[in-house]
This record gives C-alpha cells, sequence and structure tokens, in this order.
C-alpha cells in the first residue's frame, strides 16, 4: 500500500513539472514557480513515504 502511495506521488511529481515547463513556455512564471513548488513537496512527502517503508 505504502508502495502504491509513493508511486502516485511520483506520478504527481512528473505531471507537476510538466505543467511547469508548459506554464513557463507560455510566459506565466509565477504560475510555473507555484506548480514546481508542488511538484518538489511531493517529491519530498514520497521520499518521506519511501523512508517510513524502510524502517
Amino acid at each position: 500500500m505504502i508502495r502504491a502511495g509513493a508511486a502516485l506521488l511520483w506520478l504527481g511529481v512528473g505531471l507537476g513539472k510538466m505543467a511547469a515547463l508548459v506554464l513557463l513556455i507560455d510566459g506565466d512564471w509565477r504560475r510555473a514557480l507555484l506548480a514546481l513548488l508542488a511538484a518538489w513537496s511531493l517529491a519530498a512527502a514520497a521520499l518521506w513515504l519511501r523512508g517510513l517503508h524502510r524502517a
């Protein structure tokens, strides 16, 4: 169950990074930065969840 949750979080990281890139290409750098911060937060959550799994 933890692995599936971590996998979904990593999927969200990829989607957030793609959204940030699209927004940056469109010239909306503020929303791109927000999307990138959200992706980094999801990555941190996925790493934390993986740490729980190994403990």
